[in-house]
């Protein structure tokens, strides 16, 4: 009989479940708030808007969006972030320029004016494990790795820039930057890392799990199900380490089991909520390993708004990676949101899941958050949300080019985020 391996399941799997998650926002919120389909390129005839003084002053323009520049203009976030050892960085698109050269920019800051040495981004630890190879030794093509183990969203030249802007950091200061990975999605990845380390040791303790295949008449679903058993049982039962296998990474092989478990979980709920909750409550649990791991230091995270913010802000009931890093590390932990008025974005088409790089962005919603900062007349600036607590509507676009794009209610943006980056016209994100 014909059989079908996990990791193939598991990537149908996350497509599925992707998709599920938008077109479930999208259900829930038509009743409210209008659908603004992307495929219709707007007029965008906007006149010069007048000044608003009291968002104007309260502001601080940004010199410019690209890595390169001096720091003068970042100096507001020196004094705000004193006492902060984790910062989430998030992005209102998971494909546009600005928002990632800005995080490149922002990271350089971190690192060269506040001692910052850790980058986690989302995105699996094995793959980010490889990139952390290349910038400590020079070892491997960072581009061929973004290209097999990241995801499509961050398969750009943006991060390849960044990348490689650590390795000649570290080449020249003695190794002290490191690239990690915080997602758990990943399982293809994780299964290959455990068998790599129990080939190496010739153990099979989890061989039950990584070796499991599916019958060839059984759906993706029924595979995950007992898969899910499969990886719940060892979980509960930790196989013991064999005494010539080193510690670190027999501790390693047993957090990919979790982290497979943790996506196995999310993948086969029948609660959607249940499962989002499932991925973010993972990803804290993996920040808070990574900084057990680096006691002392700093990290900026590199996620989407949804993930780093306090809250989400269009899902009741959804609590963030953000929400979970605040009530673990409190003022320890801050953040910062990006969004934009106008341009365009890199994103999966909705029909053909495939990357696109001309998805327009919506018209602005009257009195939205980025209808309001549009009013400034300014291309480029950043403020502390608790300074300016605006209120209204606010973008968000995932992995998939959204016909909605904003929230169906108003928000309080200081329940969001510490920090907000806005730039008024953005573009796309440069795929590899």
């Amino acid at each position: 009989m014909k059989r079908r391996l996990l990791p193939f399941t598991a990537l149908l799997c996350l497509l599925f479940s992707f998709v599920h998650a938008q077109k479930t926002e999208v259900r829930k919120h038509t009743s409210t708030a209008p659908v603004v389909r992307t495929t219709v390129t707007p007029k965008r005839n906007y006149t010069q808007p007048a000044k608003t003084p009291n968002i104007s002053l309260k502001v601080f323009p940004l010199q410019s969006a690209l890595p390169g520049y001096t720091f003068s203009d970042l100096a507001p976030l020196k004094k705000g972030l004193s006492g902060v050892s984790i910062f989430g960085a998030g992005e209102g698109t998971h494909g546009t320029h600005e928002f990632f050269t800005f995080k490149h920019r922002l990271f350089e800051f971190l690192v060269q004016e506040m001692g910052y040495t850790v980058f986690a981004i989302e995105d699996g630890m094995y793959g980010a494990a490889l990139i952390n190879q290349y910038i400590t030794t020079g070892q491997g093509d960072p581009k061929d790795i973004l290209q097999k183990e990241f995801h499509n969203v961050f398969q750009v030249k943006e991060l390849l820039d960044l990348i490689e802007w650590m390795r000649s950091y570290n080449a020249s200061h003695g190794n002290k930057l490191t690239f990690a990975g915080f997602d758990n999605q990943q399982m293809d990845s994780y299964v290959r890392g455990i068998r790599e380390i129990e080939d190496s040791y010739q153990t099979n303790a989890f061989r039950r799990l990584t070796d499991y295949s599916a019958s060839e008449g059984d759906t993706a679903g029924q595979a995950m199900t007992e898969a899910r058993a499969i990886a719940e049982s060892m979980a509960e039962n930790i196989p013991v380490r064999p005494p010539h296998v080193h510690e670190k990474e027999w501790e390693q092989a047993t957090w990919y089991l979790l982290n497979i478990k943790a996506a196995l979980q999310q993948f086969t709920s029948k609660d959607w909520l249940q499962a989002i909750n499932t991925r973010d409550s993972m990803m804290a649990l993996n920040v808070e390993r990574l900084a057990a791991q680096h006691p002392g230091e700093k990290i900026m995270l590199w996620a989407h708004n949804g993930h780093v913010g306090n809250r989400h802000g269009a899902v009741e009931g959804f609590k963030t990676l953000g929400s979970r890093l605040k009530a673990r590390y409190g003022a320890a932990y801050q953040n910062l949101g990006f969004t934009t008025s106008t341009g365009t974005y890199r994103a999966m088409s909705e029909v053909t899941f495939k990357m696109k790089e001309d998805n327009t962005l919506s018209i602005l919603v009257a009195g939205s958050i980025e209808s309001l900062l549009h009013k400034t007349g300014m291309p480029l600036f950043f403020f502390s949300t608790h300074t300016l607590p605006l209120k209204g509507r606010f973008r968000m676009i995932g992995s998939v080019a959204s016909r909605e794009q904003f929230t169906p209610e108003p928000v309080k943006l200081d329940e969001l985020f510490d920090w907000l980056v806005y730039a008024d016209k953005t573009t796309f994100a440069l795929g590899l």
